[in-house]
């Protein structure tokens, strides 16, 4: 890995919207539309790509995970995050500033499911709504609404809520961050992440998401998490 987790989990991650400005602030830079270039430097280090890539005379350092890339091909990325005074271990090398994100296009590597371990995936899934209908809690389960409530006596509990998959984010950190909704909840306590390095759902499906409850994660550069749900799986 280029760095610490507490650094690149600076994520993104991003999109979380739980609970927090900055974590709403990271879904909107997310969302943003494929970004292209050419692609003038390249290095490899930590099962990272290493590009920097000009942008029509504007040149920037984008990481993704290891890809087949080379100095003068044309390469479409999604910004996951941004980073300024970024220190990569692998390289022994700092960076003004860097972008984390994922390939598109042919270079993008095909989601799978479940997705293996040791091959990470780095793409983000548009996000979709929860729509209005009403989702039947899970036998056995909690709603997004009770787990917020009841983090506290929940945390280092493995959960089941059934909802909707409003997002999905692969490779973050070698690991899948599925977003979960249910309608219910007040804005900012009203989805959870589902993080899981093997598996998958897919934006859309309504499942039942199982995992292990974390709360108060501070990953810094202001991104927090109210509840995670760690080692998770998914079942329709």
């Amino acid at each position: 890995m280029p760095t610490s987790p507490i650094r690149l989990l600076a994520l993104f991650f991003l999109s979380t919207a739980a609970g927090t400005t900055a974590a709403a602030d990271a879904a909107a830079a997310a969302q943003q539309p494929a970004r292209a270039g050419t692609v003038v430097e390249t290095m490899e280090g930590g099962g990272y790509t290493y590009m920097k890539v000009d942008q029509g005379g504007e040149t920037v350092w984008v990481a993704v995970q290891r890809a087949d890339v080379a100095v003068g091909d044309r390469v479409e990325y999604i910004e996951n995050m941004r980073l300024p005074n970024f220190t990569s271990k692998s390289l022994n090398r700092s960076f003004d500033e860097i972008v984390f994100g994922g390939l598109q296009g042919a270079r993008a590597p095909a989601a799978t499911q479940p997705q293996s371990q040791s091959q990470p995936k780095a793409q983000t899934v548009a996000e979709a709504s929860v729509g209005d209908g009403a989702i039947e809690k899970a036998p056995g389960g909690y709603t997004v609404a009770e787990v917020f409530a009841r983090r506290a006596d929940l945390a280092g509990q493995r959960i089941k809520v059934r909802g909707r998959v409003v997002k999905v984010s692969q490779g973050i950190m070698r690991l899948n961050w599925v977003h979960v909704e249910d309608g219910s909840g007040e804005p900012g306590a009203n989805k959870i992440i589902f993080r899981s390095p093997n598996q998958l759902a897919r934006v859309g499906d309504i499942v039942t998401a199982e995992g292990r409850v974390e709360t108060d994660k501070d990953f810094g550069f202001g991104y927090r998490y109210d509840v995670l749900a760690e080692d998770a799986t998914f079942s329709r």
